[in-house]
């Protein structure tokens, strides 16, 4: 699915479009002059799926220089290592997950506690080489085509939102920080952490964010600093914003 001029929807599952298998995040592809970038990339199950969506718009795996994982979970991050064994990209992840992805720790990553339930009794996460460490305002450059991490713990972790011009929009791939309006995914695993979360929102509320592109469900295209903002609110006042419906 094309959005604007370059970025596509190329996975989404259940809890988004429906287009690819049905527990992926939604997967989004930008084009630079120079290759594409993959914000997220999907379980890793069912993979051709995603790569007929890719090569539809006239793309192929064999052209992503980039994998950006917002965070560790495996419907996000498990589809990276056979992207990176076909196109040889770099893999980028929050720096203090970037060594469970490595590892394939299903532990760490609450990958363990969830089979059975979101994932198949089966489901494996596998190994990636060289996984890259992101910090706090870290950029990550491809082609024409700037990116600055800033994270965002709370989801799980140590989540992280991409931030970037792109065709002369201010984007923002929240990941499962934040979702349409303002909602969020708290879920009873080891590594959520509530105040921390509510202070880097607050952070990230400040941004010019014209488009906005969650981890699940609708993205927004103009005022998406509203989702944002929206979220704030609420853990201003106090409480957690709604919990992101597809899950409640």
């Amino acid at each position: 699915m094309k959005i604007i001029d370059s970025i596509y929807l190329v996975a989404s599952g259940k809890w988004g479009f429906g287009i690819t298998q049905a527990i992926d995040c939604n997967v989004f592809l930008i084009s630079t002059d120079d290759g594409c970038i993959l914000i997220d990339s999907g379980t890793g199950l069912e993979p051709e799926r995603m790569d007929a969506v890719i090569e539809s718009h006239g793309f192929s795996v064999k052209d992503i220089r980039a994998v950006v994982l917002t965070h560790y979970h495996g419907d996000h991050a498990c589809g990276a290592s056979r992207i990176q064994k076909l196109s040889g990209c770099r893999i980028y992840a929050p720096e203090l997950e970037a060594k469970a992805i490595e590892e394939g720790d299903e532990t760490a990553t609450s990958v363990a506690l969830a089979k059975g339930g979101i994932y198949p009794a089966d489901f494996t996460y596998p190994r990636s080489s060289k996984v890259i460490g992101v910090r706090d305002g870290e950029t990550i450059t491809v082609g024409n085509v700037t990116l600055t991490a800033y994270m965002c713990p709370g989801h799980s972790l140590q989540d992280m939102v991409i931030y970037g011009q792109i065709d002369g929009k201010n984007c923002l791939f929240s990941g499962d920080c934040v979702f349409a309006q303002g909602q969020v995914l708290i879920q009873a695993l080891p590594d959520v952490s509530i105040f921390p979360y509510a202070e880097a929102m607050r952070k990230i509320a400040t941004l010019p964010i014209e488009a906005i592109f969650p981890g699940h469900g609708v993205f927004c295209l103009e005022n998406g600093v509203s989702f944002v903002q929206a979220a704030v609110d609420k853990f201003n006042s106090g409480l957690i914003p709604p919990q992101l419906y597809y899950f409640a």
